[in-house]
């Protein structure tokens, strides 16, 4: 079955309605979307490859991706860290950083910090989704030529914000 979301208007209010992954939106319609950030204990970032079949393929990211109809966001956000990482956390375990508009989308970034080391070799990836991941530091995330580049700027702008527990 194809995913479905639930639709939203510009003001984020529920439509009652949903949508089909791949069809066209309605005009003034929107979906919602998750990005979350993981820090492990020495404050390095977790990032994901992209599958070589997406968009920006091969390129690092955070974990995201659409909410699922019947979904709120944090709950979306607890799945796709499941599922494309294989990495299980409970929702109030999620530090809200922000909300962005997008042209078709509502963005909502997270944290999650990490209570112990990440192994990365524990991490279970989505085969579809997720081809490797990495732990970087702040600096290094910062000069790193091979990121999505949407992330670069969500990443600059909400520095203070994503980094404020280190």
């Amino acid at each position: 079955m194809s995913e479905q979301w639930d639709l939203v208007d510009g003001e984020r209010r529920p439509l009652g309605k949903t949508h089909v992954r791949g069809e066209q939106l309605a005009a003034d319609t929107y979906h919602i979307v998750i990005e979350v950030f993981t820090f492990d204990v020495n404050g390095d970032v977790l990032l994901s490859q992209r599958h070589p079949d997406k968009t920006y393929p091969l390129l690092w990211e955070g974990t995201g991706g659409s909410i699922l109809a019947g979904e709120t966001s944090r709950q979306g956000a607890v799945r796709e860290l499941r599922e494309e990482i294989g990495l299980s956390v409970e929702p109030d375990q999620l530090e809200w950083v922000a909300m962005l508009r997008r042209e078709t989308y509502f963005l909502d970034l997270y944290r999650y910090q990490a209570d112990a080391p990440l192994q990365l070799d524990d991490l279970v990836l989505q085969e579809n989704e997720v081809v490797a991941v990495r732990l970087v530091d702040w600096a290094e995330l910062m000069t790193l030529d091979d990121l999505v580049p949407s992330v670069r700027e969500r990443l600059r702008r909400f520095k203070s914000d994503l980094r404020r527990a280190l």
